[in-house]
């Protein structure tokens, strides 16, 4: 499987690279020659680095041990935001190629001959460049988003009115993080931080919806001691996500591995002291009243990620009459299942997305690449009198880094 997979990026890198290699050498083709050289060995040698790094971390990823952080967060990282702004430069080469291709069937047709002005960049080599040009924009923004932003935690607050809530209840406040994904940590100061800023919102609960590590459990091991200082007199609340259970680590018939990864990511929980809900409830009781809180394992509508959430089991034991909070890591489970068959969800808190780590958000307008993935993937949907919440996460993985999308803590307060 992963030399399937490393040799098809192989492929991918090659023809980007040497499809973009067309607008690099237009930018210096008039440089001198030993200035070409340098810059072509220079340009060709991030290529076969990056291939090389590649086939450096499969190997540990096939003898089922972790590669060294600073190689899958930061290398990796950086190899991405070089990936991502060739992408986008190579569109302006496409232009570039396209209009060569009209161009050419016009002139065959239709035989004109104009003269081009020597003293005027040619339409040929201004759509080369501008492609150069367009790469490192993105290529200096992404690399801003991962040497200031990574860590720009931020505080959103929302009022969130229930219906029919118990009046025990009203004001309760609540913390929700998601999307840690400690594994791209390299030391715990800047989680020290993040949990600082938490209990000092005084939350009377916390819920943490899904997404621990990147790969395996033991990415989190260094981080216990941290994490358990999180503080709520009515608890700290837990689910797993997608990448808590280390399908992306052991194959998929590597049984034992999995079930040493489940067990090991129970343990952790419980050293932390959060109550990890696997398809289970909690009530709160308070004047004679009642608030349950529901946790689901991983449910993602489609294929691409495990459906191992079950919410008939999680509301086993409940009255009709609980008002439900529900926490369950992919936001696509609310439109997919909770509304249609779930009507006694109040509120539904999720995350998953990350908003892509990138975006925009200004007052009465948000964009990011993931609405094109998912219909909820940041803020507040109600629809019904049912709510959910995506939670923008607070770690990053894959790209190190966050621009316009900055990680989340949520504070809500129930009414």
């Amino acid at each position: 499987m992963y030399l399937k997979f490393i040799l098809t990026s192989t492929l991918v890198i090659l023809a980007l690279d040497w499809y973009f290699f067309r607008s690099f050498r237009s930018l210096i083709k008039n440089y001198a020659k030993n200035f070409k050289l340098a810059f072509t060995i220079g340009y060709w040698l991030i290529t076969f680095f990056t291939i090389g790094f590649m086939f450096f971390v499969a190997s540990y990823f096939a003898d089922k041990t972790a590669a060294p952080k600073i190689f899958r967060v930061y290398v990796m990282g950086f190899i991405f935001i070089i990936f991502a702004s060739k992408v986008i430069g190579s569109l302006f080469i496409v232009a570039h190629d396209i209009k060569s291709v009209v161009l050419f069937v016009k002139n065959k047709l239709f035989p004109k001959v104009v003269a081009e002005n020597p003293n005027t960049i040619s339409r040929k080599d201004f759509l080369k460049k501008t492609g150069v040009i367009a790469a490192a924009i993105p290529f200096g923004t992404l690399l801003f988003g991962m040497l200031k932003s990574a860590y720009d935690y931020t505080v959103k607050r929302e009022k969130l009115t229930i219906h029919n809530l118990p009046n025990a209840f009203k004001g309760l406040k609540i913390v929700q993080i998601s999307d840690l994904h400690v594994g791209s940590f390299l030391d715990d100061e800047p989680l020290k931080k993040a949990v600082k800023l938490i209990n000092e919102q005084q939350p009377d609960l916390i819920f943490f919806t899904g997404d621990l590590v990147n790969d395996i459990t033991e990415e989190v091991l260094p981080f216990v001691d941290t994490l358990k200082t999180l503080s709520a007199p009515l608890g700290v609340y837990s689910i797993l996500g997608n990448h808590d259970y280390g399908d992306y680590f052991y194959q998929k018939d590597d049984l034992e591995g999995k079930k040493h990864n489940l067990e090991l990511m129970k343990k952790a929980h419980h050293s932390m002291g959060w109550k990890l809900l696997l398809n289970e409830n909690v009530v709160l009781e308070k004047n004679n009243e009642r608030l349950a809180i529901l946790g689901v394992e991983n449910w993602g509508d489609g294929g691409r990620f495990p459906k191992y959430g079950d919410l008939d089991l999680a509301k086993n034991g409940l009255l009709p009459t609980d008002i439900k909070l529900l926490l369950s890591h992919d936001p696509s489970h609310w439109e997919a299942k909770i509304l249609p068959e779930h009507s006694d969800i109040a509120a539904t808190f999720s995350g998953h997305t990350h908003g892509m780590q990138f975006g925009i958000e200004i007052p009465n307008f948000k964009w990011s690449p993931s609405q094109y993935l998912y219909k909820q993937w940041a803020g507040l949907y109600t629809t019904n009198q049912q709510h959910l919440y995506v939670n923008r996460g607070l770690g990053f993985i894959g790209y190190p880094g966050r621009v316009g999308i900055l990680p989340e803590i949520t504070v809500f307060e129930l009414s």
